[in-house]
């Protein structure tokens, strides 16, 4: 570690590409990168945007594969963050694909909620102390008014007991 005028700075974590099987579909697999823990354990920046039991914060163990990757073993810690993909209907009031994107994310905003995507679908991080049950609320409303359509990618018991009408 160094320290600049007596604050001591963490050195950036290193970031590895890691990869999640995949089944059912036409993709194999889904690479992202993640933070380096250990040799054999990572730590999930954000959410993948595909449904594989898997949020923000969320802490795999990997190995390496014959064919040289880091490959997701399983889930050693829940973060407690829940994963939800939100896709913009195609004639949402929103806007087009290259900007509604945008507009979804900023309607989480105010909620403590953060994510990332592009064109038309958005992967939301939402955390476990903010509010669940106005956030489901915001999903469904947003989804009955043809704004979008959103599946749970990965979510907790807290989530659940959050319903919303």
């Amino acid at each position: 570690m160094s320290s600049t005028d007596g604050a001591v700075l963490k050195p950036p974590a290193e970031r590895v590409q890691v990869w999640f099987p995949m089944f059912g579909g036409p993709a194999t697999a889904l690479g992202m990168g993640a933070e380096v823990l250990a040799p054999d354990r990572v730590r999930l920046p954000f959410a993948p945007w595909a449904a594989l039991n898997a949020a923000k914060g969320d802490i795999f163990r990997v190995q390496r594969g014959t064919d040289g990757e880091l490959w997701v073993q399983e889930k050693l810690e829940a973060s407690g963050y829940c994963a939800i993909r939100v896709v913009l209907a195609s004639d949402s009031p929103l806007g087009p694909l290259d900007t509604g994107t945008e507009v979804i994310l900023e309607k989480f905003t105010a909620l403590g909620v953060t994510g990332g995507g592009m064109f038309g679908l958005a992967v939301i991080d939402v955390p476990p102390e903010a509010d669940l049950y106005l956030v489901r609320h915001l999903l469904n409303s947003g989804a009955r008014d043809g704004w979008w359509d959103y599946d749970e990618l990965c979510v907790t018991d807290a989530w659940n007991a959050a319903e919303a009408p």
